[in-house]
């Protein structure tokens, strides 16, 4: 949600109830942009968001969402990203086909898992020889840099020590050059889901989060946050300092995060939330999403059709085109010379 806020999207959190019971909510975020109202889910596309439905309210839900949304809130443009094989996307295809609203659905980025079904030391031997050669280089490029080690901190340790290390951390990251150039000065994302890990620790028995730390000479490289629920352990976020990157500081401290996991005994699968290269390092398995647009039939559903076509074009998302550093004329110019050279078409 960092870009989000920064970006001046308002949270808009549906609760759909009957009675003192609450049949389902949906986590939304909204802004609008030139009179126009974008609708998305809050925690955007790289997370596996989805609706919170008890099973037996799924259509209902469904049903008084979209109505609220596109008759009461007039919202023009809707853009969701949901797994694959979720029951909500039959019943969301259908309630737009009833309610004449335009429905598009296609494959998009998904998310890597790694299921636990070996020892850590069954599944190394699973893996290639690249695979090892390539851990033993680097702790061998550690051991030449000086002393170094792993650490960890979960809850009840020393939670500012861990929140201070991670700002450190992202201080010095890839990252840091980016926010300064969108604009923003801290990574708000972190931040929510750190104060969601506090609070969830205290008050859900399932829940726990923990941190693994790199650190070479006393300073810090690379961290890894994880949350667990029930035996699952979610890998949401990692970064390194750039200036140590020929050591690879962020394979090594996740890879040490995936082999203590492994070693715990009691996670089944571990989620890391999207779809990234340096994941293949440890997983094939990929599960799939798909990304859902939605608009009133119309003048909005020929806008939105443009704006893909434009996403295919550019390689960006919709969400990215509206912020490009373009102006509108040369966003316009651009697609109308992929039209001219047969490059896009508005059928």
């Amino acid at each position: 949600m960092q870009f989000n806020r920064s970006r001046g999207w308002t949270p808009l959190i549906l609760v759909i109830s009957t009675g003192d019971t609450i049949m389902g909510i949906s986590p939304l975020t909204t802004k609008k942009i030139l009179g126009v109202r974008f609708v998305k889910f809050l925690s955007g596309f790289r997370v596996s968001s989805s609706f919170i439905v008890d099973n037996q309210y799924q259509e209902i839900c469904m049903a008084y969402t979209l109505y609220f949304l596109f008759r009461i809130l007039r919202c023009q443009f809707v853009e969701l990203t949901l797994p694959a094989e979720s029951p909500i996307l039959p019943i969301l295809k259908q309630n737009c086909k009833t309610e004449s609203i335009y429905f598009s659905a296609k494959p998009t980025k998904g998310h890597c898992v790694i299921p636990i079904r070996f020892t850590w030391d069954e599944f190394i031997k699973l893996k290639n020889h690249s695979f090892r050669s390539d851990l033993k280089r680097m702790q061998s490029n550690l051991d030449r840099a000086g002393s170094w080690k792993i650490t960890c901190i979960r809850n009840g340790d020393k939670e500012s020590d861990a929140l201070e290390k991670i700002c450190k951390v992202e201080k010095t990251s890839w990252k840091e050059a980016w926010r300064t150039q969108m604009g923003t000065k801290m990574d708000e994302d972190l931040l929510m889901i750190w104060n969601g890990a506090q609070y969830m620790a205290t008050v859900e028995p399932n829940f726990e989060w923990r941190v693994w730390f790199l650190e070479l000479n006393g300073q810090t490289l690379a961290y890894s946050l994880v949350l667990q629920y029930k035996d699952t352990a979610f890998i949401i976020k990692t970064s390194y300092n750039v200036q140590y990157k020929r050591f690879y500081p962020g394979i090594y401290v996740n890879n040490a995060t995936i082999r203590e996991l492994f070693n715990e005994g009691h996670v089944g699968n571990i989620d890391f939330l999207t779809d990234l290269s340096f994941m293949r390092t440890w997983t094939s398995a990929c599960l799939p999403r798909v990304r859902v647009m939605m608009s009133q039939k119309g003048i909005s559903s020929i806008i939105l059709s443009i704006m893909i076509k434009l996403e295919n074009l550019l390689r960006l998302k919709l969400s990215d085109i509206l912020f490009l550093p373009l102006t509108k004329k040369e966003i316009l110019r651009i697609f109308w010379r992929a039209l001219r050279e047969g490059k896009a078409s508005l059928s």
